[in-house]
């Protein structure tokens, strides 16, 4: 009878990641983005958390430099993945300030 190791939860996140992002490449490459924010989770964390690679080594690019239609498909996307609400990434935040759409939630989230 043969030992078999479970997969480590590395393997299993990494799986995750190159399946997620095999199935949203064309639509991030689509949108605008350079491949330097998704090459791998990591860099894809830190775009979504600092709108631009804070952590990594990149060209410089950062979020302002997409046009309005960019960041409303950013902004569908990123809806879309990670939900409406307020626990979502701070780039989804900070694209909803930008695009303007931030306000009616602020009004709505107020009246009690």
């Amino acid at each position: 009878m043969g030992f078999r190791q479970t997969k480590s939860e590395a393997h299993l996140e990494l799986k995750e990641w190159l399946d997620w992002i095999d199935r949203h490449r064309p639509e991030l490459k689509a949108i605008g983005l350079p491949a330097e924010v998704f090459q791998d989770g990591t860099c894809w964390n830190d775009f979504l958390e600092n709108g631009h690679l804070h952590w990594h080594e990149s060209s410089g690019f950062e979020f302002g430099e997409l046009t309005c239609g960019q960041l409303s498909a950013l902004h569908r996307f990123l809806e879309r993945e990670y939900g409406a609400d307020e626990a979502g990434p701070k780039l989804l935040g900070w694209i909803r300030v930008r695009l303007g759409v931030d306000e009616f939630r602020i009004n709505a989230g107020s009246k009690t």
